[in-house]
């Protein structure tokens, strides 16, 4: 007949060798979030602590682990995804017109005085004829209603 034993207590979690520093600074990282109130801290290392070791630098990257082969595979693609985003947002923005006028005025900066100079010549001018022309339909109003245009 068997002796009844009692159960084995649970083993304590233990870094793997080389990592007994990390676990030591996720340690610190928990206790230092609890004293300060800091639940969001406590929740981002309960529901990911390997990623909250990774995000402070403290881990070095182990390929040889399929699920941070995967995780860093998703990275990889979402990092290509945003460089051709950022890439494609460059080139719209050199073909503008407005980049065009940035980098007349950077090899010319008196260029951009000549060409605010246009641009108000050309808005007074408009102002001027849009001036006689309401003039001009005012007196026309007048002419036709007899009474003055307001």
């Amino acid at each position: 007949m068997e002796e009844a034993r009692e159960p084995l207590p649970p083993r304590p979690l233990r870094p793997r060798a080389g990592q007994a520093g990390d676990y030591e600074k996720l340690t610190a990282a928990i206790n230092h979030a609890k004293d300060r109130g800091d639940l969001e801290t406590v929740r981002q290392i309960a529901g990911d602590p390997h990623g909250f070791i990774l995000r402070q630098g403290w881990a070095s990257l182990d390929f040889r682990e399929e699920e941070q082969v995967a995780r860093l595979r998703k990275l990889w693609e979402s990092l290509e995804l945003e460089i051709l985003s950022v890439l494609e947002a460059i080139n719209r923005l050199r073909e503008s017109a407005d980049f065009e006028l940035y980098e007349l005025t950077a090899k010319q900066p008196e260029m951009l005085d000549r060409v605010v100079a246009k641009q108000v010549a050309g808005l007074e001018k408009e102002i001027s004829e849009l001036a006689s022309e309401a003039e001009r339909l005012g007196k026309e109003i007048e002419e036709l209603t007899g009474k003055a245009a307001p």
